[in-house]
């Protein structure tokens, strides 16, 4: 089972899902011996060194693998670097009202305060509104979740700056992959 939503499937052709629902790839027995998963092994460890690699971090997980839960996850490790910074009062997300709705609920979840910034007509973040609950939330800003695309189907062109805006405040981002 492959637990996506409707708006991750808008980035997934079926002809890219296809292979993962072959026999042979898909029927493994989950708790076939180890022995017996060698290629899926392989599979994974250089899926994780080709993220590492592109992305930089120093670790990679493959789990979870549906938009939610990995939005859920991310915002967990945001509350542990900041928690480990000796700055577990940061607990402001800041979620634009073009968000999905699974950001707030993902946000509240991980225990933190959900704070709208404004879209303009087109979807696109409103920089003036980013920047007032930025500034206005400083001392607790923990992050702001992009969905991006976002739901009305913007890439937003001031992605640069608005990033900036939020690490300015030692907030971090999290970019959900249209979950």
């Amino acid at each position: 089972m492959i637990p996506l939503g409707s708006c991750t499937m808008k980035l997934n052709a079926t002809s890219e899902m296809l292979p993962i629902s072959w026999p042979e790839f898909s029927r493994l027995h989950p708790f076939a011996p180890l022995r017996q998963a060698r290629g899926y092994q392989a599979i994974f460890q250089q899926l994780e060194e080709w993220l590492g690699e592109i992305t930089g971090f120093a670790g990679i997980s493959l789990q979870p693998n549906a938009g939610s839960q990995g939005e859920y996850a991310g915002l967990l490790v945001i509350r542990a670097y900041h928690s480990d910074r000796g700055e577990a009062h940061r607990n402001i997300c800041l979620i634009p009202t073009s968000a999905h709705g699974t950001n707030p609920a993902s946000a509240i979840m991980a225990g933190l305060q959900v704070v709208t910034v404004a879209c303009d007509k087109e979807g696109n973040i409103d920089l003036a509104d980013l920047r007032a609950k930025a500034e206005a939330h400083k001392n607790d800003l923990a992050a702001l979740m992009i969905t991006y695309p976002s739901t009305h189907g913007v890439f937003e062109e001031t992605i640069q700056e608005i990033c900036q805006v939020v690490h300015a405040t030692a907030g971090r981002s999290i970019w959900t992959a249209q979950t």
